[in-house]
């Protein structure tokens, strides 16, 4: 069960920084907030790959689609949980 919260809660912090320490891309407006947020998923989805692939080649394991399952969940939670909230006020 750590093991899950922990890959979970990387992923959700690896998006997260990412998307703050990314500017806004390009000019027109509708793309300006997109294209931050679907960058800041694919770095997310790729340290959460490559650490399945790290634990394949140096520790012996197999690659676990759990692990890459959660790995997915926490990066997808940090993009739907903020607007969740703003659709919801009265939770926050």
């Amino acid at each position: 069960m750590i093991k899950f919260l922990l890959h979970f809660l990387s992923c959700y912090l690896i998006a997260d920084v990412t998307f703050d320490f990314l500017p806004l891309i390009g000019s027109d407006l509708y793309w300006q907030p997109i294209i931050p947020k679907l960058i800041a998923i694919a770095v997310s989805f790729a340290v959460g790959i490559g650490k399945e692939l790290w634990d394949k080649y140096h520790d012996h394991e197999a690659m676990s689609l759990g692990d890459l399952t959660i790995d997915a969940c926490g990066a997808l939670a940090w993009l739907f949980v903020p607007l969740v909230a703003e659709l919801m006020p009265w939770v926050g």
